[in-house]
């Protein structure tokens, strides 16, 4: 019969890459891994890594392994989950991962509570990504993580990994508060901000978001500065280095204050879900924090009009919203052109402005939407060396 602990070994290589990030990872030495695997391949009979290239990667059966590995652990936590739960009791230690920037309105609150009602579990939290946050959930280094995901810019799902969104918060664009822009009664569209620079992180959800809304508004953002950093964001925003996209979860920066403006058209989202490793749903202490993150989202969506629960996304753009398109033709504005006179109605969509629509709707995951291209042809599904983003083409 095969070592689980050998088999945990090849999903490590295959989730990093190399033997000694697999290594360094578990806090290995590199020799140490390289027996473990030798020694499976003599269990297997088989190849498992592919030694010919030059980082240590897997064979095709080294891949076939993984997959059933993944099932493996998957069923081996089930089973002691299902054993905790027998217990009644809430124990042992949860880790939990959480941007520390937003974490605090959603997951500190749930956790709190869980923490005084049982005071037997002990709760850590460990700041991540979430990108990060997924993959360590995954690898069982963590066991629950806050994580979000833009529709806009669809990610793959992770098969092992239970993801339930609990919240629904919209994105807006953040700018200075002497900004003319601040004071407009109406939203802006966003290609109206095609000459500002921006401020974004393009391997980061929301930087992937950012370049899709501007490539679909009809330019490629000026980019000054390459920060995922919300709160540092907020911070060049406020000293006028440009204009970023920021989540509504997301808290001010105090001292540096911004204004946050509603764009004109279908509004951009995030879902912010939990994660938990599926074969943990039965542990008790996941269970209770997974009803107690439902408690505060649902709280949080009655108190704020600007977060919304996951079943009302056919909702109405509710509050921040500043003003309405006027009808029947552009609206002259100053604001976004420094002083240079120009067309609110930038576009050829609706009321002038690409992507409104009369009653708001979510868009459609950019993938599956028809005609959709960059300035080189076809936008591939979620690329991650896609420069440009698709364009939405309306009719």
């Amino acid at each position: 019969m095969l070592d689980v602990r050998k088999l945990v070994l090849l999903r490590e290589l295959e989730a990093h890459g190399s033997i000694a990030a697999a290594a360094q990872a578990l806090n290995y030495t590199r020799s140490a891994v390289s027996q473990q695997l030798s020694a499976l391949e003599a269990e297997t009979g088989v190849d498992l890594l592919d030694r010919g290239s030059r980082h240590a990667g897997l064979t095709a059966a080294g891949k076939l392994l993984v997959e059933h590995t993944e099932r493996i652990l998957a069923g081996l936590e089930a089973a002691e989950s299902a054993l905790l739960a027998t217990t009644g009791r809430v124990t042992g230690e949860l880790r939990v991962g959480l941007p520390f920037h937003e974490g605090p309105a959603l997951f500190v609150p749930a956790l709190t509570r869980v923490r005084a009602a049982y005071p037997d579990l002990r709760i850590t939290f460990h700041g991540v990504s979430a990108a990060e946050g997924r993959q360590s959930v995954r690898l069982g280094r963590l066991d629950v993580v806050m994580s979000a995901r833009f529709d806009q810019v669809p990610e793959e799902p992770v098969p092992e990994l239970y993801e339930e969104p609990v919240i629904i918060d919209r994105i807006r664009l953040a700018v200075p508060p002497d900004d003319p822009a601040a004071a407009l009664t109406r939203p802006p569209a966003l290609c109206e901000f095609s000459d500002r620079s921006w401020i974004l992180a393009p391997e980061s959800g929301l930087g992937r978001l950012a370049l899709h809304a501007c490539a679909a508004a009809g330019f490629t953002p000026d980019r000054v500065a390459d920060i995922g950093d919300v709160q540092a964001v907020f911070g060049l925003v406020s000293l006028g280095w440009g204009v970023a996209l920021v989540p509504d979860l997301v808290p001010d920066r105090p001292g540096y204050p911004v204004v946050r403006i509603a764009l004109a058209g279908a509004p951009l989202i995030r879902r912010v879900s939990i994660v938990a490793r599926r074969g943990a749903l039965a542990n008790p202490a996941v269970a209770t924090v997974l009803t107690a993150v439902r408690s505060v989202a649902a709280e949080l969506a009655v108190n704020r009009p600007d977060i919304m629960a996951p079943g009302r996304a056919d909702a109405s753009p509710g509050a921040g919203a500043r003003g309405r398109v006027r009808r029947g033709g552009p609206v002259e504005v100053d604001a976004p052109s420094h002083g240079r006179r120009r067309q609110a109605g930038c576009g050829d969509g609706a009321d002038g402005v690409p992507g409104a629509r009369d009653t708001w709707q979510p868009w459609q995951p950019w993938h599956t939407q028809p005609g959709l291209y960059g300035p080189d042809g076809p936008i591939g599904l979620n690329r991650p060396d896609d420069r440009y983003g698709p364009e939405h083409h309306t009719e």
